[in-house]
Formats: C-alpha cells, structure tokens, sequence
C-alpha cells in the first residue's frame, strides 16, 4: 500500500512502512560492518584517490530501491582507467571534469579497502571512512537494503 502524506510518500509492506538501510558488509564473512537508515533519493558520494593517475575521484550515486544509482564521476584530468568513452555527457570547469550519463544501477557495491590512501563515503552530514572499517585490502560490499 502506498500512502502519501505531508512528509513524504511511503510504501507499507504488510501493514509496515519499509524501510531501506546503506549497508557495508564485510565481502567473505558477510559481517555488518556500517549500517545507516537512508531515504530513496539521498545522495552518496564516494572519494578516493585513483591509483594510477594519483588524482582524487569523487563518485556520486543516488540511493534507490534497487540499488545505487550512479549519477556522476569527477576528477581533475583525464587518465587510465577514467571514463573518456563515447555516450556520456562532459562538462569541463576550471577545476574540474564531470561525466554523467551513465544511466547504471549497482545492486551491490563491491570496492577493496585501499591500504595506502584514505577513501570515504559522504551521505549527508556524515563521513564514513572506509579504512577505519577494516583492514587494507578488505572487500567490502556496499547494498541499500529494505527492512
């Protein structure tokens, strides 16, 4: 059932509003290792550091019910491994290149904790960085899941 209210539109599942979850897992054990209530449409934004052009990366997804939506990936310059293909919408600043267009869904995540540089995940206010939640080289696989 879905209702609309002053404060929003909410699905209920069984008589009970759903409600969706940002959460890392540890990628062998399956261990919760962060777990944040989120709302469809929150944006999060993920930096690191590009390991071979060395240039900082900010990628920013749009929580959905199916998953994460990439909205759009930034970074100071082209390099290897950095989107430069065709189909895709630039825009150019004096700091910065922006690529769009994706029009991609990841269900689920999956990243390395990186071991030499720091990597963070920004929802909102709050600042979540990855290599204070387990060791250098963890798979860490990142889901929006409904309760």
């Amino acid at each position: 059932m879905l209702v609309i209210t002053a404060a929003g539109v909410f699905l209920f599942k069984g008589g009970h509003p759903s409600v969706y979850y940002l959460s890392f897992y540890e990628g062998r054990s399956e261990e919760i290792l962060y777990r944040q209530q989120v709302e469809i449409e929150d944006i999060l934004i993920l930096n690191y550091i590009h390991s071979a052009d060395a240039t900082p990366i900010s990628a920013v997804f749009k929580i959905r019910s199916d998953g994460l939506y990439l909205v759009e990936e930034k970074y100071s310059w082209f390099g290897a491994g950095l989107e430069a293909g065709s189909g895709y919408q630039f825009s150019f600043d004096n700091k910065d290149v922006t690529v769009s267009g994706y029009d991609r869904v990841f269900e689920e995540l999956a990243l390395r904790i990186a071991r030499t540089v720091p990597q963070e995940m920004v929802l909102g206010d709050q600042v979540i960085v990855l290599n204070q939640l387990a060791p250098g080289g963890t798979l860490l696989i990142i889901r929006v899941v409904q309760h």
